[in-house]
């Protein structure tokens, strides 16, 4: 089961790798874009482990609404808005007053994510983009029968796998496209903080 206590461990977890990886994701984002995604995700890795460790929030929705409300809330680009919208179908796909998720609850928590985030973005998988280790992720987290723990190593070996492949891309969605065949051979760094964290929050399992 996902418990309250155990998606907060998670959460704490990885906050703290996102946090650690703020210049190489600087470094990724340079290539193709400002070179400041790593901040963004800095402020999201701070505001993540405040929320959870306030402990205000009564249950899973809430914890996950909140989260998606602080990250929509951090400047710096689209990472907040796009981070805040899947944490948003997280909660959305959660009943109030609950504490804990069985793998058919967290399959509905992962569906409705990818659901509101397909509502918002038009970019697709091989644009070059944090969709390219997201829907992966959601998807094998969803096809997986397993209990947790296999849920959560199965989205993050697809995450990672999705952002590995993003190397060999042109961009084709948002500012990075402008940058054409040179973007070639550097990871989209949307992708890679995405997979950080499936990765971190699997391993915290």
């Amino acid at each position: 089961m996902l418990t309250l206590e155990l998606l907060n461990k998670m959460l704490l977890a990885a906050a703290a790798a996102l946090k650690e990886n703020v210049i190489p994701l600087c470094e990724l984002d340079s290539v193709a874009g400002d070179g400041d995604h790593g901040l963004t995700i800095g402020r999201m890795a701070d505001a993540m482990k405040a929320q959870v460790e306030a402990g205000t929030s009564a249950d899973m929705k809430e914890l996950l609404d909140d989260l998606s409300m602080a990250f929509m809330g951090v400047n710096g680009g689209s990472a907040g808005p796009l981070w805040g919208t899947v944490f948003g179908g997280f909660a959305e796909g959660i009943d109030e007053g609950v504490t804990e998720l069985d793998a058919a609850g967290i399959h509905k928590m992962l569906e409705q994510a990818k659901e509101d985030f397909m509502d918002i973005s038009k970019a697709k998988q091989g644009d070059k983009t944090m969709v390219d280790a997201l829907y992966p992720a959601l998807d094998a987290g969803m096809a997986c029968e397993g209990d947790v723990k296999a849920i959560f190593a199965a989205m993050a070996e697809a995450a990672n796998n999705g952002a590995e492949a993003t190397a060999n891309m042109v961009a084709r969605f948002g500012r990075a496209k402008n940058v054409g065949e040179r973007s070639l051979g550097a990871k989209d760094p949307g992708a890679v903080s995405m997979a950080l964290l499936f990765t971190k929050m699997a391993e915290a399992i």
